[in-house]
């Protein structure tokens, strides 16, 4: 007879693992909340900077094809089905951390229970004007069998979390199920913490960061530097980086672009920048939360998790129009909210009330298995 296991049989579930962004920073944290789950992607990027406490994350077949996501959309949902075969048994408890199509996972054991934390719907199949991946011509074809694919996914879950009030009206909307809102954790403690100044930075600059895609909007925030004559950062990585330094190269302000920043220059420009422009509707953004935690005050949408996190004329200036006039105008007022009040408001989304209340959230749902 084998021995009984001391824990129950978990597994934490992530779509892919692509860089140190958001929704990898979530599934970090729950990493450490669980530490005996077994932990499984679609696909994952060697050298992403996550403590894991060393263990292996488990990919599917489509770990293959990790640098051509387009092609692989449509087979994300089959490859977590064949990847469950190579799982004996089942888990008692599977936790997923979704944005895509993670929930297509059939991960758990029969009479188990299935959470999900959703970071959103699959935006490239049921909001692709938030997201113009989207409009791939790839996906259009297939989009009507993903959405049903999706749904019936989401109706065998035995709860549903999102990231923010903005995701779990989608959740409603689109998969017709209720979720319980937890914002993500931020480790506020590590951007509260004054820095050495290691780099050369223009006094003053606007700062953008985040991933070099086309939704994020970066390419605005050279336009407001350039209407109020004042220097820009741009920090992140991705496939926009050679056309965001063509436009830096031709820009009538100074414009650095930061490619690939490490987690240290990250603070450092979150901490020294004026104002951070993040000209994008998000479902969360940990972005504007980690610069208010650095004491820097944000420009963001009212619409979206932004107006969730950041209080207008406290720790940043919130605008319905994300064009450049609009955002330019703002400026000056996020300029005017103080140092404190940014670093208090970020305190809200602490890692420790993250969780607790996933730590709740999960002993509801699963009992004794959490």
């Amino acid at each position: 007879m084998p021995a009984p296991r001391s824990h129950p049989r978990t597994a934490l579930v992530h779509e892919w693992i692509s860089a140190r962004a958001g929704a990898e920073q979530v599934f970090e944290v729950l990493a450490g909340q669980f530490p005996h789950a077994d932990l499984h992607a679609l696909s994952c990027e060697p050298g992403v900077d996550l403590d894991l406490a060393g263990r292996t994350v488990r990919t599917t077949a489509l770990d293959a094809l990790r640098g051509h996501r387009a092609l692989a959309l449509p087979l994300m949902a089959p490859a977590w089905w064949a990847h469950a075969r190579d799982v004996r048994g089942g888990y008692d408890l599977v936790l997923t951390s979704h944005h895509a199509f993670a929930t297509s996972n059939r991960l758990v054991a029969p009479g188990g229970t299935h959470l999900a934390y959703v970071h959103t719907p699959a935006r490239y199949v049921w909001s692709p004007e938030l997201d113009g991946r989207g409009t791939s011509p790839l996906l259009a074809p297939a989009r009507r069998v993903l959405s049903a694919l999706d749904r019936d996914a989401a109706r065998r879950l035995t709860a549903v979390a999102a990231n923010s009030a903005e995701v779990a009206a989608r959740v409603e909307r689109f998969w017709h199920r209720e979720a319980v809102v937890i914002h993500p954790p931020v480790d506020v403690a590590a951007f509260a913490v004054p820095g050495p100044d290691t780099l050369d930075l223009p006094a003053g600059f606007l700062l953008a960061l985040g991933r070099f895609v086309p939704y994020k909007n970066h390419l605005a925030a050279i336009e407001v530097g350039e209407r109020l004559g004042r220097p820009v950062v741009v920090a992140g990585r991705g496939p926009l980086a050679g056309a965001l330094r063509a436009r830096a190269a031709a820009s009538r302000v100074p414009v650095l672009v930061l490619d690939s920043p490490t987690g240290a220059v990250v603070r450092e420009v979150l901490r020294r920048a004026s104002v951070l422009l993040f000209p994008t509707v998000e479902d969360f953004g940990i972005v504007p939360v980690e610069a208010m935690a650095s004491g820097t005050p944000v420009v963001a949408p009212s619409r979206g998790g932004s107006g969730e996190t950041v209080l207008d004329g406290v720790s940043g200036a919130l605008v319905e129009d994300l064009g450049v006039p609009a955002l330019a105008a703002a400026v000056a007022r996020a300029e005017a909210c103080a140092p404190a009040a940014c670093r208090e408001r970020a305190l809200a989304f602490d890692v420790p009330r993250f969780r607790e209340r996933i730590r709740t959230w999960v002993g509801q749902h699963a009992g004794g298995l959490g």
